[in-house]
C-alpha cells in the first residue's frame, strides 16, 4: 500500500480474526500488530492460522529493520499482571512496545499454546470459545447437582412427614 510517498506493507495475520492484518512501515521501522501480538491476552480462535501468521511475520521481518512492535492496546500492569476484563482504568501500565526479538520468538510462543489456556511471560493465550464452552458445562453440572440435591431433600422431607 502506498501512503503519501511511502510504502506500508500489509501482512495477513489471521487467527484471532480471519481478516486480521498487520502493518510494517520500513521508513520508520514500525511494525503495527494490532490485536495479533501485544503484551497481554492473545485470543487464539484458530491455532493453526495463528501459528502460520506468526511464522509469516517472522519470515517477513527477519531481514528488515524493526525499531518497535506496537500492538493495539495493553492489558498488563508494569509487573506483568492482567487488568480485569473490560477495565478502562490502567494505572502503572506495562509499556506497549515490543521488540523485533519478541516478534521473532512469536512462532515458538504460539507453538506452546495448549488449545485452551497458556501463559508464557507477558503473553496469555486462550481460546475464548473453548473457555466459554467449559464454563457452560460447569454451570450445567452445578445446576444438575443442585436439582438432584433438592429432589433428594424433598423426598426425605416427604418420607419424614408420612411417618
Amino acid at each position: 500500500m502506498e501512503l503519501g510517498g511511502r510504502t506500508v506493507d500489509v501482512i495477513p495475520t489471521p487467527g484471532h480474526n480471519p481478516n486480521h492484518v498487520a502493518y510494517y512501515d520500513a521508513q520508520t521501522g514500525l511494525f503495527f500488530s494490532g490485536d495479533f501480538f501485544l503484551p497481554g491476552r492473545l485470543i487464539i480462535d484458530d491455532a493453526s492460522a495463528d501459528l502460520a501468521s506468526a511464522r509469516r511475520v517472522a519470515e517477513f521481518i527477519k531481514d528488515r529493520p524493526v525499531n518497535y512492535v506496537l500492538g493495539g492496546h495493553v492489558e498488563l500492569n508494569a509487573e506483568g499482571e492482567n487488568f480485569a476484563f473490560g477495565s478502562h482504568y490502567h494505572p502503572n501500565e506495562h509499556a506497549l512496545q515490543l521488540t523485533k526479538e519478541d516478534l521473532l520468538a512469536l512462532p515458538g510462543i504460539i507453538s506452546s499454546f495448549n488449545g485452551f489456556y497458556t501463559q508464557r511471560g507477558v503473553y496469555v493465550m486462550y481460546n475464548q470459545n473453548r473457555i466459554l464452552l467449559a464454563f457452560g458445562f460447569v454451570v450445567i453440572a452445578v445446576l444438575v447437582l443442585l436439582a438432584m440435591l433438592l429432589r433428594r431433600y424433598l423426598r426425605r422431607r416427604k418420607i419424614a412427614r408420612a411417618r
